[in-house]
């Protein structure tokens, strides 16, 4: 296009400059956030096998529909697809589905030494098998069993020749497994975390004798939310970090007790709740719990006035509604108390189980995970939390007798 007016060139030239400026501030502004996802993250992008590379044996890895597809090979030793990032404290979930008489796993804060693919690839793994033993911690060529004995009881959780859901945390020195929404595994290993404290992830294809193959197993599904910068709140020893005027008591397995006082009955004891000493704005809440039959606490955060929490913050409720039938509401376990916004799914675990309930909290936007499923996800600014603060105080309800609560692994994740 020939253009003789100067005053249009110059028009053009802007707009050319803004849109350069536009896509170079896009292009920024996508760089600094593509690290800083709150929520899961793709391990396997559904097409190849880019970001894996294979270590030990002769197995093969390929891409079938919408999973990784692993098939033995005959005198191979075990072989392992393995991420090329390597991670230590994390959230791993991932479908399997398994030939019966094939034994496999998946590695995690594994390695091989001076990080050669053709080492021996060694550290923990997450067992998948058809004899009752799934879902338990093996320490492959790093010592054998790490689950102990008397903890590995047979279960049939792992249903042969079905897909079958896995749900893994690695925080620190412990290893929690779930399979199908059934906790296998909850371990502390201080002697294996000194050795692995992180590595790769890798999907295990196990040896078979001479004559018995092919077997196959697939994944899919395979996403990770990183723990690594989330940062804990509770020591296990003290409440350093917390105030309250409660009887919370530190135990021997470094949870933390609610055990209200004689005469202690009633919700309305606000200085008697546990609140944290810090207000937080954005973030990521990532708390355990374990209630007693018919138990009832609640997680608070944004609570601006701890002289009124009710008014000045939001709760996320803490129920046993394990026995509840039909719909949900905003005040059974896991709703938004004050709002419409009831759980979408009952995740409620049995009492005296351990919950776990992940709060994460971007300006407005609020959503609410119970032992591994998204229950909330709502715009605080279009319900009637709408002019609560932005930023407040995390606290633990104190319920009154008889509301002996057990909490744990809090820890938190700060957001920009």
């Amino acid at each position: 296009m020939c253009i003789t007016d100067n005053s249009q060139l110059l028009k053009e030239l802007d707009m050319f400059r803004f849109v350069l400026a536009f896509t170079g501030f896009m292009c920024i502004f996508a760089s600094a956030h593509a690290d800083d996802n709150p929520g899961f993250v793709d391990l396997f992008n559904g097409k190849n096998l880019e970001g894996w590379t294979q270590r030990n044996g002769t197995a093969t890895y390929s891409v079938e529909g919408n999973a990784i597809l692993g098939k033995t090979s005959e005198r191979s030793p075990n072989s392992f697809l393995c991420t090329d990032k390597f991670y230590g404290d994390f959230e791993l979930k991932f479908d399997v589905k398994v030939d019966s008489a094939l034994n496999s796993g998946v590695q995690i804060r594994s390695q091989t030494n001076d990080d050669n693919p053709q080492e021996r690839v060694n550290g923990p793994q997450i067992e998948i098998s058809t004899d009752k033993m799934a879902g338990y911690v093996y320490g492959e060529a790093a010592g054998g069993w790490m689950t102990p004995d008397n903890d590995r009881k047979p279960h049939g959780t792992f249903k042969e020749n079905e897909w079958n859901s896995y749900h893994v945390v690695a925080f620190g020195n412990k290893i929690e497994t779930w399979i199908n929404g059934k906790q296998i595994s909850d371990l502390t290993h201080e002697d294996r975390y000194k050795t692995h404290p992180n590595g790769f992830i890798g999907l295990q294809v196990h040896a078979i004798e001479s004559g018995q193959g092919p077997l196959e197993v697939r994944w899919r599904n395979l996403k990770l939310r990183d723990l690594s910068i989330f940062k804990s709140l509770y020591n296990g020893k003290d409440l350093s970090g917390w105030k309250t005027t409660g009887n919370w008591i530190p135990q021997k397995d470094d949870s933390l007790l609610i055990q209200p006082r004689d005469g202690e009955k009633g919700w309305q004891r606000y200085d008697m709740y546990l609140w944290s000493e810090k207000k937080y704005k954005d973030f990521v809440l990532d708390v355990e719990y374990a209630y007693p039959p018919g138990g009832n606490s609640g997680v608070y955060f944004r609570v601006g006035d701890l002289t009124d929490p009710v008014g000045k913050g939001i709760e996320a409720q803490i129920l046993d509604s394990s026995n509840k039938k039909g719909p949900l509401g905003s005040h059974d376990h896991g709703g938004i108390v004050g709002t419409d916004a009831a759980a979408s799914k009952n995740m409620s675990r049995p009492p005296n189980e351990w919950n776990r309930m992940v709060v994460t909290c971007q300006g407005s936007h609020l959503q609410v995970e119970l032992n591994g499923e998204q229950i909330i996800d709502i715009q605080l600014d279009q319900t009637a939390m709408k002019d609560r603060p932005l930023e407040g105080y995390i606290g633990f309800q104190d319920h009154g007798q008889p509301n002996n609560i057990k909490f744990r692994n809090i820890r938190i994740r700060e957001l920009k």
